[in-house]
């Protein structure tokens, strides 16, 4: 464990709202850390490695990496120009609704391992190495063309996310192909409805089963009840928000779906170990 966490903060220059560049700051390399902002990493060599929420990645070249606001990391044994580097407030992406409900979904899928035959891994690269070129470029509205890149690469993230999803429910030879479906669709409503007061007759009416076959059906699949997997749903949404030192933890709670504070409190140290205020204390800890 990690005792020592370091904010990091995001300096635009020339007013820009996005940063791209083929340097890291060495300031925090084999540094666990933290910061405000979306961080997307494209691998440019192998063996690079990044930790993640005490989860580590051995990269190789053209490996994808997506860090959240809030989420713990560190880039380890890298060199200086190991990576092309892209950084954006999480503000570009929430305007838009879908991103807002579906973020719970991008959030599971924060190492993207490369494979040309995936034509939406192998966008999400070319996206990506268009960047640096454009970003130092004198092109009129570089930055709007950047943004525009930007939001074609989270529309293909999207995509990827999704079928992932699917496929973590397909790979058991046992499970019919009916029932695999209907999880996976009731895992994606959960996913992009948790900050609703979601119940597991919404759920089960929304697939078109009844109550108690869903609830057979999803333990089988998923290895958890739907309220384990609604509320881990939930705790997903507040760890960025909770790096706000602003946010009162009280408005991350209700904002989040949850009915009160002692029961956000109960849920957030029952699967992260530790309250909300320590976690915001570890992070905030300079």
């Amino acid at each position: 464990m990690h005792t020592k966490n370091y904010f990091e903060k995001l300096n635009f220059t020339s007013g820009k709202k996005i940063n791209v560049s083929k340097k890291i700051d060495i300031n925090f390399s084999n540094t666990m850390h933290w910061h405000p902002f979306i961080e997307i990493l494209l691998s440019l060599y192998d063996n690079n490695e990044v930790t993640i929420n005490f989860t580590e990645h051995v990269l190789k070249t053209n490996d994808l990496v997506i860090i959240y606001p809030g989420d713990l990391h560190s880039l380890d044994h890298v060199a200086e120009n190991a990576f092309i580097l892209v950084q954006f407030p999480l503000d570009l992406l929430m305007i838009m609704s879908e991103f807002n409900s579906n973020f719970s979904v991008f959030s599971q899928y924060q190492c993207i391992k490369y494979d040309p035959s995936n034509i939406d891994a192998d966008r999400m690269i070319f996206l990506i190495k268009r960047l640096p070129e454009l970003y130092f470029s004198d092109t009129l509205f570089n930055e709007v063309r950047i943004y525009s890149l930007l939001l074609e690469f989270f529309v293909k993230l999207g995509q990827y996310c999704v079928n992932a999803k699917k496929e973590e429910f397909s790979d058991d030879a046992k499970t019919d192909y009916k029932s695999t479906k209907l999880i996976t669709e009731a895992c994606l409503y959960i996913s992009q409805n948790c900050t609703k007061p979601l119940t597991l007759d919404d759920v089960s009416h929304h697939i078109g089963v009844s109550k108690s076959h869903f609830s057979h059906l999803f333990k089988k699949y998923t290895d958890m009840t739907f309220i384990d997997f609604l509320t881990t749903e939930r705790i997903k949404r507040t760890e960025f928000l909770i790096s706000n030192p602003k946010a009162h933890i009280i408005d991350i709670a209700f904002d989040s779906g949850f009915s009160s504070l002692s029961s956000f409190n109960r849920a957030f140290k029952k699967i992260k170990g530790i309250s909300p205020s320590e976690f915001r204390e570890r992070m905030t800890n300079k």
